[in-house]
């Protein structure tokens, strides 16, 4: 019935200039300039000029900025990206989004408001707080 899109780029793994593993356990605000690949436990923002990908085991509850966001864990909040987000068959997301485009894997989970902007000068960055609610399955 659905054939698969010809004119999609592969995407790969993030070239992560920051790794921070499924050992570490974060509170409060994070912001870096550099690519990161996060595996662990956040609560709180997550903000980077660069590109994020959120692995299968990571957890942030709390806003995500960035140019690029993979997500093959779980977000609570709402995330803002200049570039593309992908959410991985794998990925949740409860949160609203604002994004230069957007790419849900079969299986991947996007639960709140969407807004898709093919301009990037056009994107704004949502601002409403982030309170965190337990997701339903």
């Amino acid at each position: 019935m659905f054939e698969p899109r010809q004119n999609r780029k592969p995407t790969g793994p993030i070239a992560a200039e920051t790794v921070l593993s499924n050992q570490i356990k974060l509170e409060g605000r994070l912001h870096s300039s550099s690519n990161i690949r996060f595996d662990g436990e956040m609560l709180g923002d997550l903000t980077t000029e660069g590109d994020l990908s959120i692995g299968e085991h990571g957890r942030v509850k709390g806003n995500v900025t960035g140019r690029n966001v993979v997500v093959g864990g779980t977000i609570q909040g709402n995330v803002s990206t200049t570039g593309r987000l992908e959410i991985l068959a794998t990925g949740k997301l409860y949160g609203d989004i604002v994004v230069g485009s957007l790419i849900i894997d079969e299986g991947g989970i996007l639960r709140g408001k969407s807004a898709v902007h093919a301009d990037e000068s056009t994107v704004s960055v949502p601002t409403p707080s982030f309170v965190a609610e337990p997701a339903a399955a």
